[in-house]
């Protein structure tokens, strides 16, 4: 399927990264209780491949308790696979002390 798509090599699928993030986010954010989770939106804005290691950077939005922005960056290639990210929680969130996580 990655060379109907133009790629050269194996692609990790856009849903398998958006899930990492998304993981990434709940321990960061909501101290792994994805049951806080209410809401993510994302831009895919590069590939990943299998393998390489995501590191995801959070902040937290001054403007709404409940809300987070984050990117995705894949490490060795230092691109950005996932940008302009927020998600949003049901409860106010408490961003543990590293602001960054890596898989």
């Amino acid at each position: 399927m990655s060379k109907m798509g133009g790629f050269k090599t194996p692609i990790l699928h856009g849903l398998c990264t958006f899930g990492y993030a998304a993981r990434h986010i709940v321990e960061l954010a909501a101290n792994g209780d994805a049951s806080k989770l209410k809401n993510v939106k994302v831009r895919f804005s590069a590939p990943v491949i299998p393998g390489e290691t995501l590191e995801t950077s959070v902040w937290a939005d001054k403007s709404n308790p409940n809300r987070v922005f984050f990117q995705v960056r894949v490490v060795e290639r230092d691109t950005i696979a996932i940008t302009n990210a927020a998600a949003e929680f049901t409860a106010p969130v408490s961003l543990s002390a590293h602001g960054n996580a890596k898989l």
